[in-house]
């Protein structure tokens, strides 16, 4: 976690960079659906923040990427289990 120095910051700019830091450390994991949580509570703090809504976009991308390798590999498991039961019952 990268150390930022609050002591000339206000409350409401700690927290955004707690939930900016929160969102890359969950982007540093993979964990999409939590980063985008977090960068949205970050825009809520300070909404016309294009940086926050860059991550934001970012992980919009990565979710929906992930959804997409999820319904394939379902897909292909269905096909697979098809092919099994196909085999043993003919």
């Amino acid at each position: 976690m990268e150390h930022i120095n609050t002591e000339n910051l206000s409350k409401e700019e700690v927290a955004f960079n707690e939930m900016i830091q929160r969102g890359d450390d969950f982007m540093k994991i993979e964990i999409f659906r939590n980063a985008r949580e977090c960068f949205s509570l970050a825009l809520e703090m300070n909404v016309n923040n294009t940086f926050a809504q860059e991550k934001l976009n970012v992980c919009n991308q990565n979710i929906k990427i992930e959804s997409s390798t999820i319904i394939k590999l379902l897909v292909i498991a269905g096909f697979i289990i098809a092919a099994v039961i196909t085999y043993v019952y003919w």
